[in-house]
């Protein structure tokens, strides 16, 4: 893979508190292997999307890390959330990179429920999405391996763009009595939902869950037979049916130190498999993170699991440009298994 001026590797670099006797070879080792980026904002707006919890645990789309390899490397150097927390994003590392390389990109999400997911969706024909889909795929497994993220799978998807956006009358009528019987079925059963959404181009209705990953878990199947029974009812089983568990993010008060800190922590932890993370949020008075693991509390590894995450925590807190966020602030940091009980 050809090599391009590092410039911009440096200024990454130069963002992250390292030991200044330590920063020279890093950075040496950096500009031997570095790419430059070039800056541009993703064709489309990207969804970010948290779910909800009763105890305030908001899944985290995941976004930035360690930009270039050199800089993964540095992890034994510098505290890993640290680095996470004053680097750039993930999609838009993605999306600047393909974009450099002159792939047609339409956008890159990065998701986790329902599973850990990286999706490219890729502008052009049928032979040109056939022609470049493993060339692009490849490009993100290289920039996941750089930042040492093994946590996603990679999608690649084509970019549909229709020809006629406006729906007919039929499609607007079949929208409305899909809607109402859908709401009506899962109101019946007293399923928690957000949304319905119902697209009659593709023939699919979109139900969003309300609630943590565990009512998740507990009701998607059943939500999915409760639409489908909806769908037959009203005469439209031809539908495929999909159950998210997604809720728009609550827009960031000013000076939000808890939601700053707790996206930095989700990123981090939601993207490496080691540290067994499901979800991530935080409470503001007083201010708490919550992490939550797919660990048992019975399991022999438990505690190690907890105390390996919270040291990771108190090393992004001890930096400075963190402490000076915090502004002398207390908080704790609170660590569950899949159970839902305390592992610290």
């Amino acid at each position: 893979m050809k090599q391009d001026t590092p410039s911009v590797l440096k200024s990454e670099i130069d963002k992250i508190e390292v030991p200044q006797d330590k920063l020279d070879t890093a950075i040496h080792q950096a500009l031997n292997k570095g790419k430059k980026q070039k800056v541009k904002t993703p064709k489309n707006k990207l969804a970010i999307y948290i779910s909800a919890a009763a105890i305030l645990f908001f899944s985290i789309f995941v976004g930035s890390a360690f930009v270039f390899a050199p800089i993964g490397s540095m992890a034994s150097k510098i505290p890993y959330l640290g680095a996470v927390f004053q680097s750039s994003d993930l999609t838009d590392v993605i999306m600047k990179d393909l974009d450099k390389k002159g792939y047609k990109i339409n956008s890159v999400s990065a998701t986790y429920l329902p599973t850990k997911e990286i999706e490219v969706n890729v502008m052009g024909n049928d032979q040109y999405f056939n022609a470049v889909k493993s060339d692009v795929k490849e490009e993100v497994r290289q920039i996941l391996k750089a930042k040492e993220y093994d946590g996603y799978n990679i999608k690649l998807t084509k970019y549909k763009e229709l020809k006629n956006p406006g729906l007919t009358k039929q499609q607007q009528k079949d929208k409305e009595v899909i809607t109402e019987a859908v709401s009506k079925e899962m109101t019946l059963k007293k399923y928690n939902f957000n949304t319905i959404e119902v697209d009659p181009f593709s023939k699919e209705v979109f139900v969003d869950l309300k609630g943590d990953i565990s009512y998740y878990d507990d009701h998607k199947d059943l939500a999915n037979a409760a639409v489908k029974e909806a769908l037959g009812k009203s005469d439209h089983s031809d539908y495929k049916v999909h159950i998210t568990n997604s809720t728009p993010i609550i827009i960031k008060k000013q000076n939000d130190i808890g939601g700053d800190i707790t996206s930095k922590i989700g990123e981090g932890l939601l993207s490496k498999k080691e540290y067994k993370v499901t979800e991530v949020g935080y409470v503001e008075e007083p201010l708490t993170f919550n992490i939550k693991t797919s660990v048992n509390a019975s399991d022999s590894s438990s505690k190690v699991l907890a105390q390996n995450i919270e040291k990771e925590v108190k090393q992004l807190t001890d930096l400075k440009n963190v402490k000076e966020k915090l502004n002398g602030k207390s908080y704790k940091v609170v660590i569950y298994s899949k159970d839902g009980k305390k592992l610290n």
